[in-house]
């Protein structure tokens, strides 16, 4: 059984203004690959689908992820599903067609993907038994009115050398929509694209063959091909010798050069394909014939191929050059040379190994990792390439990932001693993060000024207040009573309201001043009451000078007694403005906030 490999690409927004924003390109990418992947819809295998979109869409990744999908991964019962939604150009000078990704400027064509050599080197050097390009895109610049043959024609995107290549190989498809260009805007429906749509709609039931629960690129071509106006409808390139299966068991394929010559009746020229409705038959020697002369076509050699002394020979000699370049400090160069390596040997470890640690230093650490990913696959042993995910991952802030990467490592080679540094850093990282987690949570839960706060603070405040006037009463009211218990209440209750009005003023700012201000009147007011009753302003004849006069030790106690409320009225609040003003020049309250 076959396994289906799917990569899907949305970019709405691109650095380059040449090409507008999309509306749903995004969208179209992050529905479609949720749909392949869902257990109730396409039910692919969650690994083996790749998706990227937005800023993460750029002409590096996105090339690596195809040609090693293609190149290495994809086995020759595979199936390979490309589906790209954003702006596609042609160069101006050389009419090519290139696929514009995030990164991508239109003044400089080499910056977006070359479709040609993309088709040369996937196409025909991959071993998958299919592969099919779907290129939802929307047709920018002036070189397209010049090479269309009508308004929403995408053959100049592919131009001829592609599509006499398709027309001779078999299971090799590209199916191009027009999402827009010029003359016609992106639309959508329910906040998608058109084709998107329509094609999700489909494989939810529509095109799904009622006997045999599969579908097939035939049946949804079709049924996007008459569900679509004429901007959306998808013009098929290519032939295929056996169905391509999108959903549903697969069946049992042979190698193309053994098959026979079955094929769906698209046209055989390079207009675009109309719905199939029959089949023809060839001999197999004819078939091998066409399917060897088109991958002499649509392979990138050298005089056939490389011999693999040869290879390996040019492999070493790049190899030494981009570590020569590293070291005289030229990474773009030895970046450069690598990509030439992989082109001639896309599993060579040493080359790729290189390649992440330059994508590293990039600091484009989503690509270095997918390259160290790769590797791993092929060398799952090997403990440098552990060490690298490790850092890749420190740096990505999956940290504890990276701890495990690491231990790993160690596990392979544990007489390492960068390997140890690394972990060393990993863990001291970690623990930075714990700290300054712990670090914030204490801020967020001592936090200081909030109706809790307040609340405290008034409640110590009237605290002070209740356990002074105790202790001040407590003599005249116990005379009994040690004077020390009293002289103790006294001086605590007095402490509480200097310090908290003080601490309050000059931390909460004018809140906690009036509520001292608050507390200072109630007790002036308390001692003016007792005053008052006491008959303190009738000399001689109030009750408190006969009180004194029947028993004058109470005559200290009434004096302490007027003067802790006196104390109680003036100090806290002289305090509370004085720690107000110091708050207010020392800037605390604004450094809290």
């Amino acid at each position: 059984m076959g396994r289906r490999l799917g990569i899907i690409v949305g970019a709405n927004s691109y650095l380059d203004p040449a090409f507008r924003p999309l509306q749903y390109a995004e969208n179209d990418a992050r529905a479609l690959a949720q749909w392949l992947v869902n257990t109730k819809g396409g039910n692919w295998a969650p690994s083996d689908v790749q998706h990227v979109q937005g800023a993460y869409a750029t002409r590096e990744l996105v090339e690596s992820l195809i040609t090693q999908t293609c190149m290495h991964v994809a086995g020759p019962s595979d199936l390979v599903f490309v589906y790209f939604a954003g702006h596609a150009f042609l160069d101006e000078t050389s009419g090519q067609g290139y696929l514009a990704l995030a990164n991508t400027h239109y003044q400089q064509p080499s910056t977006g993907l070359h479709l040609p050599s993309l088709a040369q080197q996937c196409m025909g050097s991959s071993r998958a038994s299919h592969i099919v390009f779907i290129l939802d895109c929307f047709q920018t610049g002036r070189a397209w009115s010049m090479q269309r043959s009508s308004p929403y024609d995408s053959k100049p995107l592919l131009g001829p050398t592609i599509l006499n290549a398709l027309q001779q190989v078999g299971n090799r498809l590209i199916c191009c929509s027009c999402r827009g260009n010029e003359l016609a805007s992106e639309s959508g429906v329910k906040n998608l694209g058109s084709l998107a749509y329509q094609m999700i709609v489909g494989l939810c039931g529509p095109v799904i063959d009622p006997t045999s629960k599969q579908i097939t690129l035939q049946r949804l071509h079709a049924y996007l091909y008459n569900s679509l106006g004429e901007q959306q409808r998808p013009q098929l390139f290519g032939q295929e010798h056996t169905p391509l299966v999108l959903v549903g068991d697969m069946p049992t394929l042979i190698s193309p050069q053994h098959s026979g010559p079955l094929s769906p009746a698209f046209s055989p020229g390079v207009s675009e394909a109309q719905p199939a409705q029959s089949v023809s038959t060839g001999s197999l020697a004819t078939q091998a014939s066409r399917y060897a002369t088109a991958t002499a076509q649509i392979s990138p050699t050298k005089s056939g191929k490389l011999a693999l002394a040869e290879a390996e020979q040019q492999s070493n000699m790049l190899l030494s050059q981009a570590r020569h370049l590293i070291q005289m400090q030229k990474p773009g160069e030895a970046f450069n040379c690598i990509e030439k390596v992989l082109q001639i040997d896309p599993t060579n470890i040493d080359a790729l190994i290189l390649k992440g640690q330059l994508l590293g230093t990039f600091n484009r650490y989503e690509e270095a990792l997918y390259v160290v990913e790769l590797v791993l696959q092929f060398d799952p042993q090997n403990a440098l390439v552990w060490s690298m995910r490790a850092a890749l991952l420190t740096n990505t802030g999956q940290n504890q990932a990276a701890l495990q990467a690491i231990e790993r490592s160690l596990e392979l080679d544990p007489n390492n001693p960068e390997t140890y540094a690394i972990k060393t850093s990993i863990m001291d990282h970690i623990a930075t993060l714990q700290s300054q987690g712990n670090s914030q949570r204490l801020t967020i839960t001592n936090k200081r000024g909030g109706p809790r706060s307040f609340f405290i603070g008034a409640g110590i405040q009237f605290l002070g207040l209740a356990t002074g006037v105790v202790g001040a009463a407590l003599p005249i009211l116990q005379p009994k009573l040690p004077i020390a218990a009293a002289l103790v209440l006294q001086s605590l209750g007095l402490a509480l309201l200097c310090v908290n009005a003080a601490r309050g003023s000059y931390l909460h700012g004018f809140a906690r001043l009036l509520f001292t201000l608050f507390t200072s009147a109630l007790a002036a007011i308390i001692l003016g009451v007792v005053a008052i009753l006491e008959g303190v302003n009738k000399i001689g004849t109030g009750r408190i000078y006969l009180t004194v006069k029947g028993n004058p030790t109470l005559l200290v106690p009434f004096l302490f007694l007027g003067l802790w409320l006196a104390l109680a009225a003036a100090l806290p609040l002289l305090l509370a403005l004085g720690g107000f003003i110091g708050g207010l020049v020392l800037g605390v309250r604004r450094k809290k906030r």
